[in-house]
């Protein structure tokens, strides 16, 4: 397994990636010498992956596997506190480690588990989508959802170790494998722009990548996070830009009660924010068209997800978790732009804009409801 260390300010962990190597993740799980494993994934993972995970660790260790349902409905504090309550009743301790197996949601929940039980134990990810492996691991906030927003209810927690097996990528569906491709678009458009001539020639519609192009894809995400977090590890400061796309796009993905994968909603999210920086004349036209080259080779549809109306969307983006950073009037929404590609709108340190709603609105119904043709390379999306 090739071995990378991520260093956020003075908080450092060690990524482990390789291709087909349960044997190096079991080796680096036991030298953690535990006293008890808890594995959470969900039902689905659990079939494919974590099952067999389970069975091998448990042949040389005292473990547990807990199983939640699939999606953001379990995201919730309601899940966190029904978890630790069965594993205090199993024994955990606080030389225990919790092994996350799954996507952004399983690295979420048991994030916040490992750090609340007894005020914080080890945590190891084993990411088994792309969103997570490339983007959400490379990260110390541990959060779940309100019904009125996402994130709301949260901590920073470092975890111990990150365990990537590329193949685990192979039972994605082409959706989830988009999904985080759409947060390899931001990194590159945000922070990483020598990745776009890459992303413009290499972007599949079809998602049918290789074990070396997802390597390299996972890497690239990896690297592209630690570029600004080394200086800004709870993500407060300049690496804000990284929530780039999600202010609308979090409102979407609430909206659709898990029907729009976490990376499409961002990718929405990230034509909208296009769309209000070119209007407020921050943004120029061959800027805003890439992003509409870039998200529709990844396969985005630029409509809104059927029964998610722009009233939804504005009513959520008043619970925005970027809400405090700036002080804003109830008309106004938060939000990350671009003055261009890779140069981040707003003050030098924290690069936040306050936007009114009534723009916000206005570019959401004109970019994803059809009500008014955008112009782009030509013709009109």
């Amino acid at each position: 397994m090739r071995n990378l260390r991520l260093q956020f300010e003075n908080e450092c962990y060690p990524v482990w990636i390789g291709v087909r190597c349960v044997d190096e993740i079991m080796s680096n799980l036991r030298e953690l010498s535990a006293s008890s494993y808890h594995m959470i994934t969900d039902s689905t993972v659990s079939q494919l992956h974590a099952g067999v995970l389970y069975e091998r660790l448990s042949a040389q260790a005292v473990a547990s596997l807990w199983v939640v349902g699939n999606g953001e409905s379990c995201k919730c504090l309601g899940t966190v506190e029904n978890l630790a309550q069965k594993m205090v009743q199993d024994g955990i301790d606080r030389s225990s480690v919790i092994v996350a197996v799954g996507g952004g949601v399983i690295g979420n929940l048991a994030g916040l588990i490992a750090a609340l039980l007894f005020r914080g134990i080890r945590l190891v990810h084993v990411p088994t989508t792309l969103i997570a492996a490339a983007d959400s691991v490379a990260s110390l906030k541990q959060a779940v959802n309100l019904s009125l927003g996402k994130n709301l209810l949260g901590c920073f927690h470092k975890p111990t170790a990150v365990l990537i097996d590329i193949n685990f990528l192979r039972t994605l569906p082409a959706t989830q494998i988009r999904s985080g491709m759409y947060e390899i678009i931001k990194n590159a458009l945000t922070v990483a722009t020598e990745n776009i001539p890459l992303l413009e020639k290499g972007l599949k519609p079809d998602a049918n990548y290789s074990d070396t192009e997802f390597m390299a894809i996972v890497e690239a995400g990896l690297f592209a996070k630690q570029k600004v977090m080394k200086d800004d590890k709870r993500e407060r400061k300049e690496a804000l830009v990284f929530e780039y796309g999600h202010t609308v796009g979090h409102a979407i993905e609430l909206a659709a009660e898990g029907r729009v994968p976490h990376g499409e909603a961002v990718g929405l999210g990230m034509i909208v924010a296009a769309e209000v920086a070119s209007r407020l004349g921050r943004l120029s036209e061959a800027d805003r068209s890439l992003h509409y080259q870039l998200l529709r080779r990844n396969g985005l549809t630029v409509r809104l997800p059927v029964g998610v109306t722009v009233a939804a969307l504005m009513a959520l983006l008043r619970t925005d978790n970027k809400r405090g950073y700036l002080s804003a009037r109830t008309d106004q929404v938060v939000m990350i732009l671009l003055d261009g590609l890779g140069v981040p709108a707003g003050p030098v340190g924290r690069p936040l804009m306050l936007v009114d709603a009534s723009l916000i609105q206005s570019c959401i119904e004109d970019c994803l409801t059809g009500i008014k043709e955008i112009a782009v390379e030509g013709g009109f999306q």
